[in-house]
């Protein structure tokens, strides 16, 4: 049951950092240069897909629908921009 609430609290950390990073894609990103779109892109992603590895241990499935769904959308959000 501990190792449970560890991963779900290791998701929801890396969750908030992905989304933290995802969230300056709609605010400036086009404004920065090329080599800090790429540092926000490449964080985003492999924030992501800590948080992805570490959601398989969550047993609720509506939490790991949530969490799983706002990774894709951080994962996939600077497509919005294009």
């Amino acid at each position: 049951m501990k190792q449970n609430n560890k991963y779900w609290i290791l998701s929801i950390i890396f969750l908030f950092a992905s989304c933290l990073f995802s969230s300056s894609y709609f605010s400036s990103y086009r404004t920065l240069p090329l080599v800090y779109q790429g540092i926000i892109v490449i964080s985003c992603w492999l924030l992501s897909g800590c948080s992805l590895f570490f959601s398989t241990g969550i047993n609720n499935k509506f939490i790991k629908c949530i969490v799983v769904g706002a990774n894709i959308f951080c994962i996939y959000g600077w497509w919005f921009i294009f």
